[in-house]
């Protein structure tokens, strides 16, 4: 009778573990290739977090838990985006297509230069040229470039504005006036 009640426990210690392993693997209704497919990067890394709380949602809620995030971080993104189009005084999908369209092609241009054409740029002038190399030096050492880079575009500064006669001007010293 020993015999037969340890038997007995053994086996069903045995259906308990294929009963786990069961309800284990069938913890996502998506395969993995089909989640990468389906899900940007963010929410991928939230299912694998939270795969092991599946057990205790089931498989079909944890897939809507997931399903609902996605959603959240996909009208995230909108607002966003929205927000960009607001900022920058946008008010119709007309002028944002326009936006992207120029923000795209700025994007490009901007990859498009090279350290080549920042050299070709200042190697007529060598105090130029000097003050490039050392802010190239400042920016690959981590340090913010604190000697600004002269303009080549051959612009003037700006005139001093004229304050005499503005209302308030009294109450500005000599330093502020000139800023």
């Amino acid at each position: 009778a020993l015999k037969i009640a340890v038997v007995d426990i053994y086996h069903s210690r045995l259906k308990e573990r294929q009963r786990r392993k069961k309800k284990f693997q069938s913890v996502s209704l998506f395969p993995p290739a089909v989640l990468e497919r389906r899900y940007p990067k963010e929410v991928q890394d939230l299912y694998e977090t939270m795969r092991r709380f599946a057990r205790i949602l089931g498989p079909v809620e944890h897939d809507k838990f997931i399903e609902s995030h996605a959603l959240e971080f996909e009208l995230r993104r909108e607002i966003k985006r929205l927000q960009e189009y607001r900022a920058a005084g946008i008010t119709n999908f007309c002028s944002a297509r326009t936006y992207d369209h120029l923000k795209k092609s700025r994007d490009e241009e901007r990859l498009k230069r090279t350290m080549l054409s920042e050299v070709l740029q200042y190697i007529q002038d060598s105090s130029a040229c000097q003050q490039w190399l050392s802010r190239q030096a400042d920016i690959d050492s981590g340090v913010s470039p604190a000697v600004p880079v002269p303009s080549s575009s051959g612009r003037r500064s700006a005139p001093p504005l004229n304050l005499t006669g503005l209302p308030g001007t009294e109450k500005l010293n000599e330093k502020e006036k000139e800023v």
